[in-house]
C-alpha cells in the first residue's frame, strides 16, 4: 500500500519543525546573553541598572555583553574584568551561603568598585550589612562552587 502526503499536512509538518528548530535556536543564543542585556559599564560608572543596546555589544569569555553606547563598548573592551559583577553574575548573599542563584540584575551593590547582584531586595539588605564578611564567605564559597560545577 502507498501512502501519500497531503500538501496541507506536509506544510503543517514544516512550519512545526522550523518552529521548534527556530525556538532551540533561540534558547541557546539566548544562554549566551549576560546580564539579561544590561550593561556592565552602567553599574560601575553610573551607579545604574541600565540594558545596553544591540548595536554595542561585546563578546568575552563566550558570554555577549550589551553596552549603553560606543564609549561604554570602549571602556568594557580595555578592560572587561574591571566591569563584571563578582561571582559570574550569580546572588552574592546566595554564593557566600554556597548556592549558585541567578540575580535580578535591576538589584546590585557597588562596593569598592566591584559589582554584586542579587536575587532580592532582602538578598542585598543582608550584604549591604556586612559587607566585609560576606565577601570573604563568598570569595571561598565561589571557589569551592567553581571546582564542583
Amino acid at each position: 500500500m502507498r501512502y501519500r502526503i497531503r500538501p496541507i499536512a506536509f506544510a503543517l509538518a514544516l512550519m512545526v519543525s522550523f518552529s521548534i528548530f527556530g525556538h532551540a535556536q533561540t534558547s541557546k543564543a539566548a544562554k549566551n546573553v549576560a546580564l539579561k542585556q544590561y550593561c556592565p559599564v552602567a553599574y560601575i560608572a553610573m551607579g545604574k541598572a541600565l540594558k545596553g543596546d544591540a548595536k554595542f555589544v561585546s563578546t568575552f569569555k563566550g558570554k555577549k555583553y550589551y553596552l549603553l553606547n560606543a564609549d561604554a563598548k570602549k571602556m568594557f573592551d580595555a578592560d572587561p574584568e574591571k566591569y563584571l559583577p563578582k561571582y559570574d553574575g550569580y546572588c552574592a548573599t546566595a554564593v557566600a551561603m554556597g548556592q549558585k542563584l541567578e540575580s535580578d540584575p535591576e538589584i546590585f551593590t557597588i562596593y569598592e568598585g566591584a559589582t554584586y547582584l542579587f536575587s532580592s531586595k532582602e538578598a542585598k539588605a543582608e550584604f549591604d550589612k556586612h559587607p566585609e564578611a560576606t565577601i570573604a564567605m563568598a570569595d571561598k564559597q565561589f571557589a569551592a562552587l567553581s571546582k564542583t560545577h
